[in-house]
């Protein structure tokens, strides 16, 4: 999987011309046909999206290429489970969250979980991202809650990363860093500032 922007035209121009890279060997991914159509449920309505393959031309890894508003082996796009993340932060019960997005309670439940469980490794990556972004920018300040402080990192570094780079919305940011494994379920470990 690699993550990759969210116009299609513009991956599928950089595709082809050979700027999109292997994560094991660098520039020179070509394509290699589509994966199977996959519905992304966003904050109104569902979208059907059908995934661009890609092979590399070095070492014949082939990668699927994800629109950096989609996490990995989730249904919904990234922008809806941030929100729900921002409103358990604020106080809200995951029955709540659910209600006002239309998801099912065991859904959200479960993505508050892991991401709760993941809370101290999501706050250290994001505020490391942060720091190698911008070294002088305004330290987070304790919340009391392990996933308030991990949304308060989120929000720091998307801050930091839009000053640097322009606007861009901070969950697909925050999708950008982690490679869409913001809520993985797996041990990978994330891509780290260099």
């Amino acid at each position: 999987m690699l993550i990759v922007g969210i116009d299609a035209s513009a991956v599928e121009m950089d595709l082809m011309a050979g700027r999109l890279a292997c994560s094991m060997c660098g520039p020179g991914l070509r394509p290699w046909g589509y994966g199977v159509d996959r519905e992304v449920r966003l904050r109104v309505g569902i979208e059907r999206r059908r995934l661009r393959r890609s092979i590399c031309r070095a070492c014949g890894a082939t990668h699927v290429l994800v629109p950096e508003d989609m996490l990995l082996r989730r249904r919904d796009a990234v922008e809806v489970v941030g929100v729900a993340l921002t409103a358990k932060a604020g106080g809200k019960g995951h029955r709540r969250i659910a209600a006002d997005l239309g998801r099912p309670p065991s859904t959200v439940r479960g993505w508050l979980r892991r991401f709760a469980v993941m809370a101290g490794a999501l706050r250290e990556h994001f505020t490391r991202w942060a720091y190698a972004l911008d070294p002088v920018h305004d330290r987070l300040s304790l919340g009391g809650s392990g996933l308030f402080d991990a949304v308060e990192a989120v929000g720091v570094f998307a801050i930091v990363a839009v000053r640097r780079f322009g606007p861009r919305p901070a969950w697909s940011l925050a999708c950008v860093v982690t490679g869409g494994g913001l809520l993985c379920n797996t041990s990978s470990l994330w891509a780290q500032p260099v």
